[in-house]
């Protein structure tokens, strides 16, 4: 159920705009830098997918799907992104802020994990047990 505050027009250009460049480094390094990193190292054989969901899904419906996948997540960060906006709490822009930046950094993660599987054939994740 949405909030009442949450204005139901979805597709308003200058959000959109706002939020695309508010969400700049989500789609660099979450959505951009972890699908192309993991397109090349599945496509030439460094690795493969830790994430048991992502691997069964590219197994069924090919690599392609997970850029499916990230897309609708970015769907549901910009729904999260309008619900703070519009919520009168005092807390909403640092909750943007951090859900911005934690995203961000995950991603970022990601990106470092598969550079490293790709040069150096080693998981971080793998290494340190958390896969």
């Amino acid at each position: 159920m949405l909030s009442k505050n949450i204005n139901t027009e979805w597709f308003r250009t200058e959000e959109i705009s706002e939020f695309l460049h508010d969400a700049r480094y989500i789609i660099l390094l979450y959505i951009i830098g972890d699908f192309m990193t993991t397109f090349h190292a599945l496509s030439n054989g460094y690795g493969f997918e830790e994430n048991g969901l992502l691997s069964g899904i590219m197994a069924d419906n090919g690599i392609w799907s997970l850029l499916l996948i990230k897309t609708l997540i970015l769907l549901m960060i910009y729904w999260n992104y309008r619900s703070i906006r519009t919520s009168m709490h005092s807390y909403a822009k640092k909750l943007w802020d951090f859900s911005r930046t934690g995203i961000s950094l995950f991603g970022l993660i990601l990106v470092i994990n598969n550079l490293i599987v790709i040069f150096v054939r080693l998981s971080l994740f793998e290494y340190l047990g958390l896969s």
